[in-house]
């Protein structure tokens, strides 16, 4: 097992943020794992890191953090039009897509270009472009770190929300992700009921999962920085959900503000745009500043500290309140 000591993080988080940590273990399958949950370091907090692209490290942190570096891809068929393909919590997510989309493996080729991986997924419970991966999860393979045990949790057991799961809740902490499990239908017509994916697709008369990747592919190249350039954690904020009414009241004095509905009393606000609507779109505030082309995007333009980052958020959150009477939650995990 490899293990780095008092060791920066900066090339570990996709902020680049300078903070550094006691130790880092890289686990590269089930013994090592099993050996870290054994030692000494194990007694006291830690964190699991994947890619570290939804985190944002606010000071140095005090302990051990886990490099989940297992690798493996298996398939299963469970009938003519469905496979079960499980993957290790390792691998990198988009090249899981990848892999997925050119077998013809239908369902993920919307969370294309998602930087992190593929244990990461359940977590968070990513989702981009209409499609959320909670709809095509059936099994998610665990460690308990309390009981050292390998546990498996249903789709229902995750208890899955909009951008979280049981994991990031009652759950946090108690569990390391080893492998997931994915049913996914083969040679299906893909979905594209998103707006923005379908109007790129509409000379296309048979759309494939390929198609439907390789745009998504390019509106996130055109809409989100490239972190090995400026770094950044993706999508900060996530998207409020109110009620109906109040969208109609803010409707009559934003005009131009856009829904998502959710309900037959609820609808989702893009929050990029209440942020854009706010005048924070391209604005700079010494090392950080809001993405010229996505206003959902924090960027570091330097030496940035996680502090910094926070603070423009902060900012961000109190003129959001302000201006719409509704809450941005922060969809990036503070350290």
């Amino acid at each position: 097992m490899n293990i780095k000591y008092n060791i920066s993080l900066k090339s570990y988080n996709t902020f680049a943020i300078d903070a550094k940590a006691e130790a880092l273990f890289e686990i590269e399958n089930e013994n090592q794992l099993f050996e870290f949950l054994s030692s000494q370091w194990a007694k006291k907090a830690f964190l699991v890191l994947g890619e570290g692209s939804n985190i944002l490290f606010t000071k140095d942190y005090r302990g051990a953090v886990l490099k989940m570096e297992n690798k493996g891809i298996s398939v299963r068929y469970l009938d003519d039009n469905h496979v079960a393909v499980k993957a290790a919590a390792g691998e990198n997510w988009n090249d899981f897509v990848r892999y997925c989309v050119d077998n013809n493996y239908c369902g993920l080729e919307n969370l294309a270009l998602i930087p992190g991986k593929v244990g990461s997924s359940p977590i968070q419970n990513i989702g981009a472009y209409g499609k959320e991966v909670k709809n095509f999860i059936s099994n998610v393979f665990l460690v308990d770190v309390r009981t050292k045990e390998k546990k498996i949790f249903t789709n229902e057991a995750c208890e899955f929300g909009y951008r979280q799961s049981i994991f990031k809740g009652k759950e946090k902490g108690n569990y390391i992700v080893t492998e997931v499990e994915f049913v996914l239908t083969v040679g299906e017509k893909p979905n594209i009921e998103y707006a923005d994916v379908a109007k790129r697709l509409e000379t296309i008369e048979n759309v494939t999962v390929s198609d439907v990747y390789q745009t998504v592919s390019d509106i996130r190249k055109e809409k989100l920085p490239d972190v090995k350039q400026l770094g950044n954690a993706g999508s900060f904020f996530k998207n409020p959900i109110i009620d109906i009414a109040l969208y109609q009241q803010l409707k009559n004095k934003f005009a131009t503000l856009k829904m998502y509905p959710v309900s037959e009393t609820c609808c989702k606000l893009p929050a990029g745009q209440l942020i854009e609507l706010c005048g924070w779109k391209g604005k700079k505030i010494g090392n950080v500043g809001v993405y010229d082309n996505q206003a959902l995007v924090l960027v570091n333009y330097g030496n940035a500290t996680g502090k910094e980052v926070l603070n423009l958020a902060n900012q961000i959150q109190k003129d959001v309140a302000d201006t719409f009477g509704v809450n941005i939650e922060i969809e990036v995990n503070l350290i």
